[in-house]
């Protein structure tokens, strides 16, 4: 989900994934919009890409269960609507 200080939202779905620059960083997404609320910017959203992934792919295992594993990455989401 993304949510904007306007208090519009929208939730998406996995439709396309391609490999990232390296092994180390996670895959580049198309996703189609599922839900939405309210009527600010993404309002109107119904494609979004995540692009220039950096990082986020996990070394290892975590140590032990039930341990969070947190991995950092970077991104950038690009937000697409139809034309009319």
């Amino acid at each position: 989900y993304w949510e904007m200080t306007d208090g519009s939202a929208v939730g998406a779905k996995v439709a396309g994934r391609a490999s990232a620059t390296s092994a180390q960083d996670i895959p580049l997404l198309k996703l189609d919009v599922t839900a939405r609320r309210g009527e600010g910017q993404l309002y109107e959203v119904t494609t979004i890409q995540r692009i220039n992934t950096r990082g986020g792919v996990a070394a290892g295992p975590c140590g032990s269960a039930g341990v969070l594993l947190s991995v950092p990455y970077t991104a950038d989401y690009a937000f697409y609507r139809k034309r009319d």
